[in-house]
């Protein structure tokens, strides 16, 4: 099955640090990472490491990070063809420190590029795939990417991060939409995660999954609202972490598993993306994601 990513292109620069530093105050950095990033690069990446047939469509900047971008795409097996070149413009970056004594994290992002239009769509592309990743950023590019995938007979997955511009038209097209619970307090403030889940399914999905760290998750569907623990690791740095689930789940669809299935699948490769740097410092295998759910006393119908 195919699966086409649509979404911001972003350059990660990494750091861990003990502590954060205060006002005028130096520190040194532990470790670092520095690779392509965003959620929808992320989730696609993860999904080439689980040999799925992915595409990327995102924008980058004429400059020496826009090369790099795609030399590290290119590195898991991604067609560079689909991204678009701003010649003049430069690729959007963001600035991350990890706190190793708590794990917090702070990011500081540069991302001005222009977005990308509907023109610069590959039809044959999204005429034939199977799922649609898309971010809510690039929102006009998303929007009509969602109706050529649904019109062909393919289904699309929404990663909103936060509430957007456009984001009910995005819903609208939306067949599993899986949200961080800071998206749930933007929308809906401190309504339970049960009712917001199902509010959240009315609005068009036929899935919705709220992901809260080590909370574990809340998803609802049909008739049913249930909840999923997270899978215990030792956490390094929890970027990426939401991005990776979403890959967890859309493996689990190519597999035709149940609700249920996806979500344990898709926690499990969340969580042992968690133990490196980066948000793609760890991209686990099948057979890792496997062994952690055998671990924790979970069977899975993977053949």
């Amino acid at each position: 099955m195919k699966i086409v990513g649509l979404g911001r292109a972003v350059m990660d620069y990494c750091v861990l640090v003990e502590k954060y530093p205060n006002v005028d105050e130096k520190t040194v950095a532990l470790d670092r990472y520095y690779g392509s990033g965003s959620p929808v690069v992320n989730a696609i990446c993860q999904l080439a490491v689980f040999n799925c047939d992915t595409r990327l469509i995102a924008a980058i900047g004429g400059d020496r990070d826009g090369e790099r971008f795609a030399e590290n795409i290119m590195g898991f097996g991604i067609d560079r063809d689909y991204l678009r070149i701003r010649e003049q413009e430069a690729t959007p970056r963001a600035f991350i420190w990890v706190e190793k004594q708590s794990g917090r994290r702070t990011v500081v992002l540069d991302r001005d590029i222009a977005p990308l239009s509907p023109d610069e769509l590959p039809l044959n592309e999204l005429e034939s795939a199977n799922f649609l990743l898309i971010d809510g950023v690039e929102a006009d590019a998303a929007i009509a990417a969602a109706q050529i995938v649904r019109n062909a007979g393919g289904r699309t997955m929404l990663d909103a991060g936060a509430v957007r511009e456009h984001m009910t038209e995005q819903l609208a097209l939306t067949d599993y939409l899986i949200v961080p619970v800071a998206f749930v307090r933007e929308w809906f403030g401190a309504m339970d995660l049960f009712q917001a889940c199902r509010e959240l399914l009315a609005t068009g999905p036929q899935l919705v999954v709220v992901t809260n760290g080590a909370a574990g998750s809340v998803a609802a569907w049909e008739d049913a609202t249930q909840w999923f623990p997270a899978y215990p690791v030792k956490s390094v740095d929890t970027t990426g972490a939401g991005d990776l689930f979403h890959a967890g789940y859309l493996y689990g669809l190519t597999q035709e598993w149940s609700v249920e299935e996806c979500i344990r699948w898709a926690s499990a490769t969340a969580a042992l993306g968690t133990t490196a740097l980066g948000g793609r410092g760890h991209l686990p295998t099948i057979e890792e994601v496997r062994a952690l759910l055998a671990e924790s006393g979970e069977s899975n119908t993977i053949s």
